[in-house]
């Protein structure tokens, strides 16, 4: 279902980073209020984080719109934004046989997403069904039952395809309780890893075994093809524009 309607690009380039941090601007800044706008001259959110990140961003295929966006931060040897933020109850580590990763600023635009901006989480989901209810009557793509699930499911699958190829044993990552409920009860193993924290929020650390997650059954009727590079894309447009001149 997710590639039907939408597709996921790694940022290879410039520009895609780019989007990349826009879609964030647009979704902490201006409508989360959760960064100040004015430390962002540039209307991009990033922080020193993304210099060790692989980022992803999402299309609407119907519409050409980017509407979600995700980077994953590689541990190296620093510790990870989770480590700083949570008390966590086992060591992260990460050295020559494999890379550890932090799934990070996991983010959709408001037209992707339920419930209002002031009390949303970034990702849509929420605990109180009458916020979805209530905003599905004005957000057009709310309107397509779980659409905002899928954008989701297709960055999670993003994650594991790209952690598959890439030598990353887990994937960690802070999320709200709803989202997690959501990813169990379709399939994910989920280990929780140390009591919630405060951060924009309630937030519950957890890790994701990327073994693990690729052979579950959660993508089975929701998505299969992973990513793109974003490079692949300008390719295909600059043949199409090539072909009609």
């Amino acid at each position: 279902m997710f590639d039907t309607h939408f597709e996921v690009f790694l940022a290879d380039t410039e520009e895609s980073r780019n989007i990349h941090y826009s879609i964030r601007y647009q979704v902490y800044c201006e409508e989360m209020d959760f960064e100040d706008q004015n430390n962002y001259s540039l209307n991009l959110e990033f922080d020193s984080d993304d210099e060790k990140a692989t980022h992803f961003i999402v299309r609407n295929k119907s519409t050409n719109q980017w509407v979600g966006a995700m980077r994953l931060i590689y541990k190296n040897n620093e510790q990870l934004p989770l480590e700083k933020s949570c008390v966590i109850d086992e060591e992260i580590i990460s050295n020559e046989l494999f890379n550890t990763v932090e799934i990070s600023r996991l983010c959709l635009i408001k037209s992707a997403r339920s419930g209002f901006k002031d009390i949303d989480p970034p990702h849509g989901i929420c605990s109180n069904p009458l916020q979805t209810k209530e905003s599905a009557k004005t957000d057009s793509i709310a309107n397509q039952p779980k659409l905002n699930r899928l954008i989701i499911w297709g960055l999670f699958y993003a994650a594991v395809r790209y952690g598959r190829t890439n030598n990353i044993l887990n994937s960690y990552f802070m999320t709200t309780r709803p989202l997690a409920r959501v990813l169990r009860r379709s399939g994910l193993n989920l280990i929780n890893i140390g009591a919630p924290c405060q951060h924009k929020g309630e937030r519950f650390p957890f890790k994701m075994n990327t073994t693990s997650a690729y052979q579950s059954g959660a993508w089975e009727n929701k998505c299969s093809e992973g990513y793109s590079l974003f490079s692949s894309l300008k390719k295909r447009q600059d043949n199409h524009f090539a072909s009609v001149a």
